[in-house]
């Protein structure tokens, strides 16, 4: 009985985190480039208080660029967030867009550590 507020704090906590999503891998020694592609994924912060699809939103657009080119990888790739108001919460989108890379057939991906590169996106003016 004593450690029910303990156990309902990581509950609610654990729904705060995500998982890694690499969208710069190393491309495969042989490749074959497919043109720019991008995708982009939502959720949702239901009161403000309740994630729904928010945490995965990373590696939902990344998924949906790779299906959009039948891809293997993406590189040059560039990642964006933009926050909408609802009168039900806050939607949160990410948008991933990149190169798209088609492995050549018999071709091995580099075996390589994850990397990751920032840098900053020119706003445009209206």
């Amino acid at each position: 009985m004593r450690y029910r507020g303990a156990i309902a704090t990581l509950l609610l906590l654990s729904g705060c985190s995500g998982p890694l999503v690499n969208v710069a891998p190393f491309p495969p020694e042989e490749y074959s480039e497919g043109g720019q592609v991008s995708g982009s994924a939502c959720g949702l912060l239901f009161l403000g208080m309740f994630p729904m699809q928010v945490n995965d939103r990373a590696e939902r657009a990344y998924d949906r660029a790779l299906k959009s080119a039948r891809a293997t990888s993406l590189t040059d790739t560039a990642v964006n967030e933009s926050w909408y108001f609802t009168p039900i919460g806050p939607a949160v989108c990410t948008g991933v867009e990149g190169v798209a890379i088609i492995r050549s057939a018999g071709s091995m991906p580099k075996p390589a550590a994850p990397r990751a590169e920032f840098r900053e996106v020119p706003k445009y003016e209206r």
